[in-house]
């Protein structure tokens, strides 16, 4: 098998039972399916759950896969329901058990070569996450998924279950409304230190 087969090739050779052609599916999904876990804010203690919780409902559900359609973005369709699955299980278990979700840092390489440049990317990192999170999900998810994942829009949009015009809009609003946060937090960064200052 010719490992450089378009993903819906391999993906109808999977649905009649070749493991071994959804196994190179996996292999050249996986790492971008854990980096938008990541991105949309799952601890890291979650994120190789829900890659894997993905790959196999995608896996007992090819019969569905359309092969004219992006079959990333129909994978990333499935990982975000099993995203939402996520948190809302652990918004329940906050709720009943008082449970407080813990900030996780983003996987960095060790061998990083400047750690202090490496300790701010993760801090950077961190912060725009934690703005994204304040954005309404429909905004946040459509900005991960085209800014972060790197993702086409038509991708995208197939993985929200949207049209290629909202994803669009989405983006659009997503992109302004976190730049007005962070120029706020910077307005009120400078006032404090005027004041400080004062």
């Amino acid at each position: 098998m010719n490992a450089a087969q378009a993903d819906p090739e391999l993906a109808l050779r999977a649905a009649q039972g070749d493991r071994r052609a959804y196994t190179v599916l996996m292999t050249r999904h996986g790492g971008s399916l854990a980096q938008a876990a990541r991105a949309f804010g799952m601890p890291e203690t979650d994120v190789d759950d829900v890659v894997q919780e993905s790959f196999i409902a995608a896996w007992r559900n090819l019969a569905q896969y359309d092969p004219a359609r992006p079959f990333r973005g129909w994978l990333f369709r499935i990982a975000i329901n099993k995203m939402r699955d996520v948190r809302r299980r652990r918004r329940v278990r906050a709720f009943l058990f008082g449970a407080h979700r813990l900030d996780e840092r983003p996987d960095m390489a060790d061998d990083a070569p400047d750690q202090e440049r490496s300790a701010i990317a993760i801090n950077e990192f961190a912060h725009i996450r934690a703005k994204l999170a304040c954005l309404e999900g429909n905004l946040g998810e459509a900005l991960v998924l085209t800014a972060i994942v790197g993702m086409t829009q038509p991708e995208a949009a197939l993985a929200l279950g949207i049209s290629v015009k909202s994803i669009e809009g989405r983006v659009a609003r997503a992109r302004s409304r976190l730049a007005a946060m962070l120029d706020q937090e910077k307005l009120q960064e400078a006032e404090g230190k005027a004041r400080r200052g004062a």
